[in-house]
């Protein structure tokens, strides 16, 4: 226990101290422009997209009749504590002080779910839930189980503890069940807290900000709702106050005695691990927190785009970069073990089995792409987002819908399994609410031009110079790579349509090197294929990742995209030590595994085989796993002449069949570097 704390403390120390030093060169990592356009691109909500696709939409569905309402029932303890804090029952506060989030991310998961199909049961459960809610909350507007329960006068006197989060999650639901349904009872509930919250913090009262980053980005929704300036400059405040000198004094940076509520003593966190480390102007890598700082770094990105303020592009982009070269997952999953604190470890260290890659740090991590989307108009950011929706983060909830994991590692020797709920349980609420709102991450659009960010079957109407324009995406992805869009304008207009070519289909990844596909002139992709009106379009412009048509759109109009569904092999940067010799099967964005329910030989002579990249062979089983694209394939091994059969399947449905060994990193000549 004692050594583990002290790698910790060096472990952060180098970090902070690296950022210091170099935070000055971090402007050699900045890639993206130097100013914000006048206008930007604007998201087009899950609330005006009708999702029609075969992969997504069954696991909406479910996630609805049964993710939430699991979720729901082992959130019980949680929801308690709402009661036992406004003295309808008698007891001591339950579980964790972050758990009221719990019961907020499930009304929001619930508010998208009714906004996808109307459902009067759960919509009564959510109401007589708020009720309990509003009931726990104290004449000034403050809302915290914790504190309220176990002793009110020690509110605000623990910036660790979880207040501002649980209040930006409360925020979030508030925000989203108004959206939804209408009703204001959370949302007035929700503006009495922040109003409680505007009165202690900011310029002039006490400079503090959150020890988990959430109330930022919340209290931006809160703003875009309400209208109200004061969330807005509230949000902007705890942003800027991060790092501030004046308020790193040695009680800050030392550890603690202990928590003089718990009876062992509290593991001390440093400043870089919530980002409090530097200023977030002078913040240029990726340390720390993996969920804290996706959920930062996705407000600092609102405000960007709000305000058309340029000073936090530097960092937005040069932490950004860091984490696409050197501390990516190939899922797409972030966060290792080697500080045993769920963050960003050193350059380059992705050990497979000491993945932590957190099931919420993937869900920030696509929170982040969508906002860098709209703020830069590039592809890459709609790539990565796609990458750990369908990899890591997919892989976050089971084909059920009512077990999860906390951990995404990309080896397992047996030992890992899903579970109904957790302590802290923030993964299984987070991703119920995830899943529902898919539809945000499809269209944007700008006064004269529409994005195609993702390729999931839905329907929509956009407006465009005061017209709205109906679209219609058909499509199998992400098993086929043909996607059909039907573009229906009330009366023929101009605009330009951006639609994303995946860096995967170009033979590309991200940028920054971190991974590369092995050419293989036997596995030649195909050409991507364009066509206007069923008329191919031979050369067409690309610009930042999209192919560019602009035109005259009428009714009726069609636009067909085929991207190369071809099975690649990839491999890694040499200075990820436990790669070489090693490859990863990927066909169009997903990720494969093996796992030892479907090839027990492989897994009793592992140390013993290597893949034979040529031979890979894609085949759809729809009585498997809710049917999948599964890779068949053959491995020989090392020491004498013999071969087995192997099948790969989807990383994101491992582990739903029986407890098992399972590897993404597969031994392999090829992956020689």
């Amino acid at each position: 226990m004692i050594k583990g704390k002290f790698l910790l403390m060096i472990g952060f120390l180098m970090l902070e101290f690296s950022g210091k030093i170099k935070s000055k060169e971090g402007k050699d990592l900045v890639g993206g422009q130097a100013k914000i356009p006048a206008k930007t691109i604007e998201g087009v909500s899950f609330q005006q997209v009708t999702i029609t696709d075969n992969f997504w939409r069954p696991r909406i569905d479910k996630n609805r009749l049964v993710g939430i309402r699991s979720t729901l029932k082992e959130a019980a303890a949680n929801i308690s504590n709402f009661d036992i804090a406004a003295g309808k029952e008698k007891g001591n506060h339950t579980e964790g002080e972050a758990h009221d989030s719990n019961v907020y991310k499930i009304i929001e998961g619930a508010a998208y779910v009714i906004n996808d199909t109307p459902d009067k049961e759960l919509e009564a459960t959510i109401d007589s839930l708020i009720e309990k809610i509003v009931a726990a909350q104290q004449p000034d507007g403050y809302l915290f189980t914790y504190w309220i329960i176990r002793d009110l006068s020690k509110r605000w006197t623990d910036m660790r503890k979880h207040e501002l989060y649980c209040a930006g999650h409360m925020f979030e639901a508030a925000v989203a069940y108004y959206q939804v349904t209408g009703k204001r009872r959370l949302l007035d509930a929700a503006i009495r807290f922040a109003d409680h919250i505007d009165s202690v913090f900011g310029p002039n009262k006490r400079l503090e900000t959150s020890g988990h980053e959430e109330i930022e980005l919340a209290l931006y929704k809160l703003y875009k709702t309400t209208g109200n300036k004061k969330y807005l400059d509230l949000s902007v405040f705890f942003i800027d106050e991060r790092g501030n000198p004046n308020r790193m004094t040695a009680e800050k940076v030392s550890p603690p005695d202990k928590d003089p509520n718990a009876n062992t003593p509290q593991r001390w966190r440093p400043p870089a691990y919530m980002q409090d480390h530097l200023p977030v102007t002078k913040q240029f890598y990726a340390v720390g927190h993996a969920v804290r700082a996706t959920y930062l770094l996705t407000a600092v990105a609102d405000i960007s785009i709000e305000n058309k303020e340029t000073k936090y592009l530097p960092a937005l982009d040069s932490i950004w970069n860091d984490i696409a070269g050197k501390k990516l997952y190939i899922t797409g999953g972030v966060g290792t073990r080697q500080f045993h604190d769920e963050g960003f470890g050193s350059a380059y260290h992705l050990p497979h089995d000491q993945a932590y890659s957190e099931t919420c740090s993937s869900i920030g991590l696509t929170f982040w792409n969508r906002k860098m989307s709209l703020l830069h108009g590039d592809s890459k950011y709609a790539d990565l987002s796609e990458l750990t929706m369908y990899n890591a983060a997919l892989a976050g909830s089971s084909l059920s819908s009512d077990k999860f994991f906390y951990t995404n590692p990309l080896e397992s020797k047996g030992k890992h399994n899903r579970n109904k709920w957790f302590n802290p349980p923030c993964c299984p609420t987070n991703i119920v609410r995830f899943i529902p709102e898919i539809g945000s991450n499809i269209y944007g659009k700008t006064d004269k031009a529409i994005y195609i960010n993702q390729f999931i079957g839905s329907k929509t109407k956009i407006e465009i110079a005061k017209q709205q324009i109906s679209l219609a995406m058909e499509t199998e992805y992400p098993w086929k790579g043909m996607i059909n869009l039907k573009v229906n304008p009330e009366s023929p207009i101009d605009f330009t349509l951006h639609l994303r070519i995946p860096g995967w289909a170009k033979g590309e990844l991200l940028p920054g090197g971190l991974y590369h596909f092995i050419e293989d002139r036997s596995n030649q992709d195909k050409e991507i294929i364009l066509k206007v009106n069923g008329k191919e379009v031979s050369k067409f412009t690309q610009e930042k990742g999209y192919a560019i048509i602009r035109r005259k759109w009428k009714k009726g109009d069609t636009v067909e995209l085929e991207l190369p569904m071809n099975v690649r092999l990839v491999a890694g940067n040499p200075k990820i030590e436990d790669i070489r010799r090693k490859v990863v099967i990927m066909r169009g964005p997903i990720i494969y595994c093996v796992e030892e329910t479907d090839n027990k030989r492989f897994f009793e002579d592992a140390d013993d085989l290597n893949l034979l990249p040529s031979g890979l062979v894609a085949k759809f089983k729809n009585d498997l796993l809710d049917g999948v694209v599964t890779i068949n394939g053959s491995a020989s091994f090392t020491t004498r002449q013999e071969k087995i059969d192997i099948i790969a399947i989807p990383y994101f449905a491992w582990c739903n069949r029986e407890q098992g060994q399972m590897k993404v990193w597969l031994p392999c000549s090829k992956g020689i570097n």
